[in-house]
């Protein structure tokens, strides 16, 4: 038998559920001044009961004579003065101080009415209110007022909060922005914020003695293990600017390693509208770790090089090419062909670009060593500047089979930057790397080929500007050891490390995208234009970090050394030994002051290049450390040669 007893939730819920709804709403204006207004009646007949002891039966009528011209003087005052405008829910300061200018407004109209009924004479008047009368209202209409707002915010923050999860949080700041967050928190419906604490970076004094709207203040120091078992907390949420951004990953440490979520506030820039939401909360992850300004795209010298203008990027279904292809679509040019060999990538990206409603750009499935096809690409488009990423990037890779190396980022750049020359393009930017300096990899030297290429393309084709970029590892890149970092510790382990000292430079994608933009509007012709790269990171500590910043437990996940890879330094370097450095007018923008260099002994090797057998491993290595006297291999190519061979 079906069973028909209704529980006291059945019956009463859905009664909730509309209450709640009509609580969410902005509550209407008139009804808030209605209620108001019946606040000040019932404050008005309060004030006649305190005024005469509780027994105003021989003053009721002149009450009743009073009280329309109450409501009709208050009335008029919050008709002026709005008190009833505010966002009920969010009563604040502000808010306060209208109600309680409103009320002030009130008693002097009845005062001045007092004054007046007593010049004349007429005591007797329900115009002249005793003194007392008009102390008492004003207080008590002020005090009903405030408390009704607080009580429809505590239940409308109640109801709005019913079933959504609690999160126990310490606030990292004691400045402004820690405040603005405090703020955000406590007035969020998403969540209930329960707001543990404030932590000071430097010393607070005694822990808890200070307070911020009755919330202690806790040094860095007072924060502990031990601390933490006595008040469990669920998020940590950075809202301090740190001078070195290494230092708030340092002071997170304690909380990474308990499991305890990482917050951050983002800087106001980032804020829509510049109004900060609990949606604009995000989770700490290497990118803010870098002691990198955020990158503000709107840039007039830029938009000054590429608005109106064609331009060509290779590679540029790549991570580096996809973010620079997005940067200069940003900037207006009236067309942009983007050119890779990368089928799928390529067209992701096409269906990207279309989804956020650019069209002034053509992809072309092409490889750059199909030198008729690319100089078909030029003649039709006649392109003023091309951005040159393609290019064959993994070291291991490369140590095994150098002959795509060479065929890639020697031979068919080569043959692109002679057809720019040939058919006018006005800016060659070719993108390099550090490991470009000083190589001990195949990588590594043949990207130093195409930097003296470009020097020397200078010289032969000067009508076109050859301009070397040349910066570090980006984080996100495919390949990169972040991105392969993130996929072993998603699988459990190990975390492999090729050497416990290894350094190297890091910067984001949209920053090197950015700087390779400004390089191309200041840049002249024969140049290297090196980025400031910031400070080196030991890739131990990084595997540590993201271990612990991936939630997991760092006694769990492994980290294995298995020694330096083909061609793999310990650390890397942006100028060679003879190399220094200018300043551009670009901040984190340089330019390598270069030695002199023979081109005609540079193209004979080439050439040379070109008629070899580029499968005799041995062969293109010497030929290689011809070109570049700095290249040194730290692996023995011929006894690959002999491998193949047996």
């Amino acid at each position: 038998m079906k069973n028909t007893h209704k529980t006291f939730t059945d019956i009463y819920y859905p009664h909730w559920i509309k209450v709640r709804d009509f609580l969410m709403r902005s509550s209407p204006r008139w009804l808030i001044l209605l209620i108001d207004l019946i606040l000040v009646s019932i404050a008005f007949f309060f004030t006649y009961l305190l005024r005469f002891n509780f027994a105003f039966a021989d003053s009721f009528h002149k009450f009743l004579l009073q009280l329309p011209l109450v409501l009709l003087i208050s009335t008029l005052v919050f008709l002026r003065i709005k008190p009833y405008r505010g966002v009920v829910r969010l009563t604040g300061e502000y808010d306060i101080k209208m109600i309680t200018k409103a009320n002030i407004f009130i008693a002097a109209v009845m005062f001045l009415l007092t004054i007046l009924m007593r010049l004349a004479g007429r005591t007797e008047s329900f115009l002249n209110f005793p003194y007392s009368v008009i102390i008492i209202q004003f207080l008590l209409a002020t005090f009903f007022m405030i408390v009704a707002r607080a009580i429809y915010k505590s239940l409308y923050y109640k109801i709005a909060r019913e079933g959504s999860k609690t999160y126990k949080v310490l606030i990292y700041g004691t400045g402004m922005p820690a405040v603005r967050t405090f703020e955000t928190l406590k007035n969020s419906t998403d969540c209930h914020y329960i707001i543990e604490g404030f932590i000071q970076p430097e010393h607070a004094g005694e822990p808890g003695a200070k307070r911020i709207q009755g919330i202690p203040i806790y040094a860095q120091a007072d924060i502990d293990e031990e601390w933490l078992r006595r008040h469990p907390v669920d998020q940590v949420i950075i809202a301090h600017q740190e001078q070195d951004p290494l230092a708030t990953l340092n002071n997170m440490d304690l909380f990474i390693r308990q499991g305890i979520q990482v917050k951050v506030v983002p800087p106001p820039e980032q804020w829509t509208g510049h109004f900060f939401d609990v949606h604009h909360l995000q989770s700490l992850n290497l990118e803010m770790l870098l002691d990198r300004k955020p990158i503000r795209l709107e840039d007039r010298d830029i938009r000054s090089l590429l608005e109106g203008k064609t331009v060509m990027v290779t590679g540029a279904a790549g991570s580096i090419g996809s973010v620079l292809t997005r940067q200069i679509l940003y900037y207006g040019p009236a067309k942009v062909i983007l050119v890779d060999q990368a089928e799928s990538p390529l067209y992701d990206l096409k269906v990207d670009l279309e989804t956020e409603g650019y069209q002034n750009f053509r992809t072309v499935l092409a490889d750059i060593e199909d030198t008729a096809l690319m100089e078909k690409l030029m003649a039709e488009h006649r392109p003023d500047y091309i951005f040159h990423a393609a290019a064959y990037k993994h070291v291991p890779v490369l140590e095994m089979e150098p002959y795509y190396g060479i065929k890639v980022n020697i031979l068919a750049t080569r043959r692109l930057m002679e057809a720019a020359g040939q058919y006018g393009v006005r800016k060659f930017i070719q993108i390099s790397t550090d490991k470009a300096v000083n190589p001990t990899n195949v990588m590594g030297a043949t990207k130093r080929v195409a930097e003296l290429m470009a020097r020397c393309m200078q010289e032969k084709y000067p009508q076109t500007e050859y301009i070397v970029t040349r910066f570090g590892n980006v984080l996100g890149s495919n390949g990169s050891v972040v991105h392969r970092f993130r996929k072993q510790i998603k699988n459990g382990g190990p975390v492999t490390v090729t050497d416990e000292n290894i350094v190297r430079y890091f910067m984001t994608i949209p920053e090197a995208a950015h700087l390779v933009l400004k390089a191309a509007h200041t840049g002249s012709g024969g140049k290297i234009y090196v980025f400031d790269m910031g400070h080196p990171v030991r890739i131990m500590d990084l595997a540590k970090r993201m271990i612990a910043l991936m939630g997991k437990n760092p006694e769990e996940i492994e980290i294995r050394i298995t020694g330096l890879r083909p061609g793999e330094k310990i650390y890397e370097e942006l100028l060679t030994s003879d190399e220094k450095v200018t300043r551009t007018e670009y901040d984190k923008l340089y330019i390598a002051r270069l030695s002199p260099l023979d081109c005609a002994l540079l193209f004979e090797q080439l050439n040379l290049l070109e008629q070899t057998d580029l499968h005799d491993t041995g062969a293109v290595i010497d030929l290689l450390r011809r070109i570049v006297p700095e290249y040194k291999p730290n692996r023995n190519h011929r006894s690959l040669d002999e491998k193949r061979q047996s």
